[in-house]
């Protein structure tokens, strides 16, 4: 270690775990102590030579071994003490030595310099006014001696006074010097943190602006096919004749998905671009289960465009160990975007496997509809740094990619892709071979899902907007459920106060009383708490859904609805269907 980090050592000491502010504050205290604690010894010694006098060189000695025992409270974390330790020895070495060489050396000037040290070194209103007063006091003490004489000051010749002049000035420069430095340094830290600040400002308007931008061109888009659509059906209602209607309603369908997956890719970004990390939820996954899902969930979709999703498996055992919902978030992104470009009546392959050190997902569209310049522009979303370049949002796929491409790296893979202009696109993403497991290990029997009737029961919707209960009572009907409606809280405490259904869902947001208002009324009615609470948001964010859950909801599910969601929780509730409880914040 060379004598400079030997030194940055002493003045950080005590400095562990504290803000840049405490920070600062201690390593200001250690260099004044370890300056001024340095010069006392030398100058002592120096003048115990030429003088032979030890009312210097011992009061000296003693002052430097002070301040650096000073340094050793901040080592064991006494900082407030070690400050105020500082300002009151200062302030007692400066009488002493004022009273000892009296008025022709100015050593009291130290005193002055003590003050500006004061607002340095502490930042509590107490401690500055404490200080202040022990350096004033001192002040007057030592003038009180200069004007009285009961202590008459050591004489020395005529070059040893005027050394020990020059000596008082070097001294008080230097430590004065200490500050100033500190002071600008200070100054320089906080200017290159306005500046940063100011830059990482500019940077977050540019991309809100973008991001606002690229979230309303890609919410247009479906939500003009989903209004052109139901505009076509209205018309043909009032003719009595509906032509393709099987046609429109798989066009609905897709834009109304379409426009489900741009909100939730908004909300998931929204996360990245806050810099919030994900847990990892690895354990052993059937990876052909999970892209079976994937195909079927968008099978519809695929369909309506006349596209035919085809799956297969290279040499790929039945076990990884990942993270299934991010997992399959990214094959579902990729999945989505690959319908889009391909063209109709094309074909989509899925191929799973192991190659070298490496498992892999290879989604293959037949993008035809991609020129060239879209493709090279799909190749920098994935190269580009995320903080750096934004313009990637200005596509249609931006969004997906980027969350694909953060939930990739976050499982330990990457992702890439090939393509041939106006023949396919081929997006890859690769794992560590080592998540594969290659070991049996018994998988419980997955027994396929059968909708089950709900003959009997009971359900009260409260939902202030007419649409949401016309589409649940529809739903609930048609599974044998008897509906009561209430348009908020208030109207359903009051239909509670003469029925008690089997299970109520609860929207969160509505007028007089809202869903937590009633949630909270419910939990201290010993006559309904028992009745299992389904809480229907528009808010996707898992602290919400954590919220209610902790206040006594039994499910969260977000809008839209997903009717497989809601039937799995009807199935929990009234058929004793599992005791995993279904919610759905965030994808």
């Amino acid at each position: 270690m060379n004598s400079f980090s030997w030194i940055a050592s002493i003045i950080a000491t005590g400095t562990e775990g504290l803000t840049d502010e405490q920070k600062q504050r201690i390593r200001i205290n250690n260099a004044l102590c370890l300056t001024t604690g340095t010069l006392a010894i030398t100058m002592g010694f120096i003048f115990w030579l030429i003088t032979g006098n030890l009312r210097i060189f011992i009061p000296a000695t003693i002052e430097g071994l002070g301040f650096f025992f000073i340094i050793y409270l901040n080592h064991i974390r006494k900082h407030e003490t070690a400050g105020i330790a500082m300002v009151s020895y200062h302030a007692l070495c400066v009488m002493y030595f004022g009273v000892l060489l009296g008025t022709k050396v100015e050593i009291t000037l130290a005193l002055l310099f003590m003050i500006s040290a004061t607002y340095l070194v502490f930042n509590k209103r107490k401690s500055i006014i404490i200080c202040l007063c022990i350096t004033l006091f001192s002040l007057i003490v030592t003038e009180f001696f200069y004007y009285t004489g009961y202590i008459k000051p050591a004489e020395f010749s005529h070059g040893i006074t005027f050394l020990f002049r020059w000596v008082a000035i070097a001294f008080i420069l230097t430590i004065n010097t200490v500050c100033i430095l500190f002071y600008k340094n200070t100054a320089a830290q906080l200017m290159k943190a306005l500046k940063d600040r100011t830059v990482e400002l500019e940077k977050a308007n540019r991309s809100r602006k973008i991001f606002l931008q690229e979230t309303s061109h890609q919410v247009r888009n479906p939500m003009n096919a989903i209004h052109g659509i139901v505009q076509i059906m209205r018309r043909g209602l009032d003719s009595g004749t509906i032509d393709d209607l099987p046609l429109l309603v798989d066009n609905l369908y897709k834009a109304s998905s379409n426009v489900k997956d741009i909100l939730n890719n908004v909300l998931e970004l929204s996360r990245i671009e806050a810099g919030q990390l994900y847990e990892i939820n690895r354990k052993h996954v059937n990876i052909r289960h999970v892209l079976q899902n994937c195909v079927s969930v968008y099978e519809h979709t695929a369909r309506a465009k006349g596209v035919e999703i085809r799956l297969a498996f290279t040499n790929m055992p039945d076990l990884v160990c990942t993270d299934e919902t991010k997992l399959t978030q990214i094959v579902d992104n990729l999945l989505v975007n690959a319908i889009k470009y391909t063209r109709n009546q094309g074909i989509i392959s899925i191929d799973c496997g192991v190659l070298e050190e490496k498992w892999y997902i290879s989604i293959t569209d037949q993008a035809g509809s991609l020129e060239n310049e879209k493709l090279k522009h799909i190749h920098h979303c994935f190269e580009a740094d995320a903080d750096s370049d934004r313009a990637c949002f200005m596509e249609d796929n931006g969004l997906a990619l980027r969350i694909s491409k953060h939930f990739t790296e976050l499982l330990g893979g990457n992702i890439v892709v090939n393509s041939l202009e106006g023949i396919s696109a081929t997006f890859t993403i690769q794992f560590p071979v080592k998540d594969v497991v290659i070991q049996h290990v018994p998988q419980p029997m997955r027994a396929a899902p059968t909708p089950r009737q709900f003959a009997g029961k009971i359900v009260l919707v409260v939902e202030d907007n007419e649409m949401n209960q016309a589409i649940l009572r529809n739903f609930l009907q048609n599974n044998g459920v008897t509906v009561l409606q209430a348009g908020n809280g208030a109207e359903g405490l009051e239909i509670l106060r003469k029925e008690t259904p089997d299970l109520i869902i609860l929207d969160s947001e509505m007028p007089t009383m809202n869903g937590r208002e009633m949630l909270y009324h419910l939990m201290q009615d010993e006559s309904l708490r028992h009745i299992p609470v389904v809480i229907a948001s528009g808010d996707a964010f898992t602290e919400t859904a954590d919220r209610f859950l902790k206040e006594g909801a039994s499910d969260y599910v977000t809008k839209p609805i997903e009717f497989t969601a809601l039937r799995q929780i009807l199935d929990k509730h009234f058929n004793g269907g599992g005791n995993i409880r279904v919610t759905h914040p965030p994808v």
